[in-house]
């Protein structure tokens, strides 16, 4: 069980680049404990959660799904009040498949969840192949409920998956030449999947060049066919020095970026608003770590509330903690 408290505040100070000054807000947790009312499935996978989404976008949250880099599962769960409450796993790809998917983002869009593998080489590894990291998934699930088929948490039950931005990324002149690198090395590496009307958006841990990542969007019903046109695209966003994204959410207009370091450097996690325009970034705050959790990654950014004139409500989740170590923030627009 987990439970964090720390009293709200929202202080500035003054970042200088080329000679121009920038107030960047500081924004810490927000005065709510949240708990995990039991543990979710597998040792290792609970201490290595890195993506989650929610059917929808405010409460109840009812259906919900988390996503882990070491096993062959998800696994949904809901959200009461400030309370997690793991429910079933559903098997992405069948127990004695070979090597795990390394799913690193989650996503839903009208009947579907979607879960993508980093589709990129492991941190220092030359020997663990990469090849079971080069999906996607699509899940559908009923439109009113958020539920799948009865027996996925048993066996693979119609659940879609896809190997073609293997070949969008490798043939992308923009990150093409970083596929298939080691992390440590600057590789091409996917954290975030965000799906709004018919685009997916993927964001790229790494690489980082000239203080820019990299976002890919396809059409995300083609990616799902044999030969049908993804219709690729890649942004980058200014996201600062070694800084890479960590996840994505789809809001109201545009989607929001969790950045983070690419690998170990002294980068602290921010929040950014993106629309989907060339140059239109906004920084909407860096994140106040609870020190207990600071020497954790900040892996999953899942939309609590996203209200006309409200900050968006957003639970934060870590790589290394059992179950994330759920930490709420309200970031201003």
């Amino acid at each position: 069980m987990i439970m964090l408290r720390s009293a709200i505040a929202l202080s500035a100070f003054v970042f200088i680049a080329g000679g121009t000054a920038y107030a960047i807000d500081k924004i810490a947790p927000a005065p709510v404990d949240w708990k995990v009312s039991k543990n979710f499935e597998g040792k290792d996978a609970r201490t290595n959660l890195s993506g989650a989404a929610c059917k929808t976008g405010k409460p109840p949250f009812a259906s919900c799904l988390v996503v882990n880099d070491e096993e062959q599962y998800a696994q949904f769960f809901s959200i009461t009040g400030t309370t997690i409450k793991p429910g079933k796993v559903i098997r992405l790809r069948d127990k004695d498949s070979e090597g795990d998917p390394d799913g690193e983002g989650a996503a839903y869009d009208n009947g579907f969840f979607y879960v993508t593998g980093s589709h990129g080489r492991a941190r220092n590894s030359t020997e663990k192949s990469s090849v079971p990291s080069y999906v996607v998934f699509r899940i559908p699930v009923d439109k009113a409920t958020g539920k799948p088929a009865k027996g996925a948490d048993k066996k693979v039950v119609g659940v879609e998956a896809s190997t073609r931005l293997h070949d969008v990324i490798h043939d992308s002149a923009d990150i093409g030449k970083f596929f298939n690198v080691l992390l440590a090395d600057n590789g091409a590496n996917i954290e975030g999947i965000a799906v709004k009307g018919s685009r997916m958006y993927l964001g790229f841990r790494g690489p980082s060049t000239d203080s820019n990542a990299f976002i890919l969007s396809v059409d995300a019903a083609k990616v799902f066919t044999k030969k049908d046109p993804v219709d690729a695209k890649v942004a980058k966003v200014k996201l600062g020095p070694n800084a890479g994204i960590r996840d994505l959410a789809a809001v109201e207009g545009g989607v929001l970026i969790l950045s983070g370091p690419v690998n170990d450097q002294n980068v602290i996690p921010s929040i950014f608003f993106w629309s989907d325009q060339p140059g239109d970034l906004k920084t909407l705050g860096e994140l106040e770590i609870p020190e207990k959790l600071k020497a954790d990654k900040a892996e999953t950014l899942l939309i609590l509330r996203d209200e006309k004139g409200k900050p968006f409500r957003v639970l934060i989740m870590f790589d290394g903690p059992a179950n994330g170590g759920p930490t709420e923030y309200h970031v201003p627009r």
